[in-house]
């Protein structure tokens, strides 16, 4: 890493007004936290951004976060965006997202194991 994280920092300025929600967002984004699934030949794509919990599912296109913060406070009004969405946002201006590649043909499995982890962070934020 050749830039520290007060150049990340000032670099995008711009989500300042997150506080520590930037920070956070910028080290996932250095952790190589924020990840695309690309499934070929089709094209389908599944997104996530490693959280606390486990992986958050995350189609910043909506924008929508499988996270509760997203969830309670985000569509609550009571703020702008979580941290999984904003880590997304940087990585895309940097090009840091991690993309992998499968076939179609894993789709299926994948979207099993998807869910079987949306389940599991669940369970661990409800305890």
């Amino acid at each position: 890493m050749s830039e520290t994280k007060e150049a990340w920092k000032e670099k995008f300025a711009e989500f300042a007004k997150y506080g520590p929600k930037l920070d956070r967002a910028i080290d996932t984004v250095l952790a190589g936290g924020v990840k695309e699934s690309r499934f070929l030949p089709s094209g389908r794509k599944v997104t996530s951004v490693v959280g606390r919990l486990g992986d958050e599912f995350i189609d910043p296109e909506k924008p929508y976060c499988s996270c509760s913060n997203f969830f309670f406070r985000v569509l609550g009004g009571r703020e702008g965006t979580c941290y999984h969405l904003l880590s997304h946002k940087i990585a895309a201006k940097t090009g840091k997202i991690d993309v992998v590649e499968f076939s179609d043909e894993e789709y299926g499995p994948y979207l099993v194991a998807t869910i079987r982890d949306v389940f599991e962070v669940l369970r661990k934020s409800s305890t």
